[in-house]
């Protein structure tokens, strides 16, 4: 898999370069664009949301733990805040305890 280093050296830009290019910062030229798009293209090139979490410092992510959602009571606040996390740009992560500790 390609990382942001080969884009930019198939490209023949800077990393920098590269990585406006993919968070669609306008300060690059159109010429750049096209070449980086390019070799996106041609590698396959993904984004690692591992990586981009890491230097965001944020996942977008919501946990919530309950012990059961087949009780109705909890059904209702999961829906709740599974609402509220759409509303807000957040994914749900949803843990079912069973009760256990």
């Amino acid at each position: 898999m390609a990382n942001i280093k080969d884009i930019a050296k198939l490209a023949g830009v800077s990393v920098t370069t590269v990585s406006r290019v993919i968070n669609g910062i306008p300060y690059v030229s159109e010429e750049k664009k096209e070449a980086v798009l390019r070799a996106m293209e041609m590698t396959n090139y993904e984004r690692n949301m591992n990586a981009v979490h890491l230097i965001k410092g944020k996942t977008n992510l919501a946990g919530v733990v309950v012990p059961s959602i087949k009780t109705p009571y909890f059904g209702l606040v999961v829906e709740s805040i599974a609402e509220e996390a759409l509303k807000n740009n957040y994914n749900l992560v949803l843990i079912q305890t069973n009760y256990e500790e």
